[in-house]
């Protein structure tokens, strides 16, 4: 039979939602981009907005912070820097999340502005993301967001006015155990309290030296539905910071195959924590797809007259990051010796199929997933106190990074393990990892010597001796996957291009 069996014991369809997620163990960073100048015009507001949660509307407080230029010519663009929004839950909202059994939310802000000037106008999305933070009992909760926004073009002088409107949030909520809650996504929408003033910024736009003659603009975008927006003419034009049906901010793209009902793909994230550097270092996210095996439902006898069933399931998976089998290069950041600041680009690279295996004893209450990939480490790109260390295209791992395995027919120490666990509670709520709802995986990791770094000169020992080693602990966090093969998507977990929307965000 195919199929998966859901944490609360029922037979789900070829539906089930399932991912893979594999360790990483270096320090990596998303740094903002600073390719637009700063201005002088410093914007801080706050707003109160009413949003629409489950049990009624809840009042919201919502600062934004932004700057811009202080003047701008016709026909340049102008990119709002340094945005940020922060959402203070009162305590009425923060009790629609803990009804889920959250401990914890991260959240995902997009905030739709009016961009005025001369009568046209156009809208722009600004989207952001919040890292996760603790649910207060009292008091409120505030969670900040940041994130990349659209650049506006004028295209004719005159003041360029840019307003706050209609707020969406999408929480991702965790348990105290670091699970998904069900649901594992809270989208509310929200509007501006009467009364409310909205204005962000003023920008003055002076006439360019050769400007062009006003042109309606075709390229504003429609935030209900991500598609173009016929503007009014003259307005201004908006260019997202992605493309169309891309998936949320702060994640690389993970279109899932849609050709194959079982096929899924998920972002995943988090922490390892690498032995020799005696801190935690940050995962970044990146993509993984699965297709999930055929399921077998086995009742075996644990002793005599007293069986279980079991739910057994073995699948297939790989990395993806533009096509090949990787993670997305990320910066890393080591202290050499425990002195000596050593930067480098690194990146994990699959060397075979990333084999998940899943066991849910329905019985006792209980499920284990192991999940094994074989990856070797690769540098680049390394200075040394700022100076640059030439380690050439080879600086690589001599092989497999390797976990003790605990199939002794499987421990043959050239593959990662990663392993997730679900617990049924007394009060019957399943918590803990799945591959249908994602969640926490943790391992321990070792690091094999490192090979062919240096041109003239052997600095693979430099390495060896900086980060190789054993015990590197690892958690990771998978998000929901979009089950990408399944046309229908009721529980908004697929973008319209069939990329996850869940990001899920590190945890500790």
């Amino acid at each position: 039979m195919t199929g998966t069996l859901s944490p609360a014991g029922r037979w789900r369809s070829m539906r089930g939602r399932g991912a893979v997620a594999v360790a990483t163990v270096v320090l990596a960073g998303i740094v903002p981009g600073a390719d637009v100048a700063l201005g002088d015009q410093q914007v801080s507001t706050e707003l109160t907005y009413s949003c629409a949660f489950p049990g009624g509307a809840r009042p919201v407080k919502v600062g934004v912070g932004a700057r811009f230029p202080d003047r701008a010519a016709a026909g340049a663009a102008i990119k709002p820097a340094a945005v940020s929004t922060s959402v203070t839950l009162p305590d009425a909202a923060v009790a629609e999340l803990t009804k889920l059994h959250a401990a914890r939310t991260g959240a995902t802000t997009r905030l739709t502005t009016e961009v005025a000037q001369n009568g046209a106008t156009a809208q722009a999305l600004w989207q952001g993301a919040a890292p996760s933070v603790p649910l207060a009992a009292t008091g409120g909760t505030t969670l900040k967001a940041t994130g990349e926004v659209p650049a506006i073009t004028a295209n004719s002088p005159g003041d360029l006015t840019m307003t706050a409107a209609a707020l969406t949030l999408d929480f991702s909520p965790v348990t105290a155990e670091g699970a998904a809650t069900d649901p594992a996504t809270l989208s509310v929408t929200c509007t501006l309290a009467p009364g409310e003033s909205a204005l962000l910024a003023k920008v003055p736009v002076n006439a360019a030296s050769s400007s062009p003659t006003p042109t309606p603009s075709t390229s504003a975008t429609d935030p209900a539905t991500g598609g173009p927006r016929q503007p009014s003419p003259s307005a201004p034009k908006v260019v997202p910071p992605k493309t169309q049906g891309a998936p949320p901010a702060t994640a690389p793209a993970c279109r899932g195959d849609t050709t194959n009902p079982l096929a899924l793909a998920a972002y995943t994230t988090g922490y390892s924590n690498v032995t020799k550097l005696g801190e935690a270092s940050l995962i970044p996210v990146f993509c993984a797809k699965v297709v999930q095996g055929p399921s077998q439902l086995r009742r075996i006898e644990v002793r005599p007259g007293v069986f279980e069933l079991h739910l057994l399931q073995t699948s297939v998976g790989r990395l993806d990051h533009q096509g090949r089998a990787q993670t997305p290069p990320g910066p890393a950041t080591l202290l050499t010796f425990g002195f000596m600041p050593t930067t480098a680009t690194m990146t994990l690279e699959e060397t075979g199929p990333v084999i998940i295996d899943s066991d849910l004893n329905n019985t006792a209450g209980h499920g284990e997933t192991y999940i094994r990939i074989p990856l070797t480490l690769r540098i680049s790109d390394v200075k040394v106190n700022g100076t640059p260390l030439d380690v050439g295209p080879n600086c690589r791992t001599t092989g497999s990074l390797y976990s003790d395995d605990p199939d002794p027919a499987k421990n043959t120490k050239d593959h990662v393990v990663l392993l997730g666990r679900l617990k049924k509670g007394t009060d019957t709520v399943w918590r803990g990892y799945s591959l249908s709802r994602g969640g926490p995986l943790d391992g321990s990791v070792t690091i094999p010597p490192f090979t062919g770094c240096g041109v003239g000169e052997d600095l693979s020992p430099l390495f060896t001796a900086s980060v190789s080693g054993p015990a590197n602990t690892v958690k990771q966090n998978q998000g929901a996957p979009c089950a990408s093969g399944i046309p229908d998507d009721p529980a908004k977990l697929c973008t319209p291009d069939k990329q996850p929307t869940n990001v899920p965000l590190p945890l500790r």
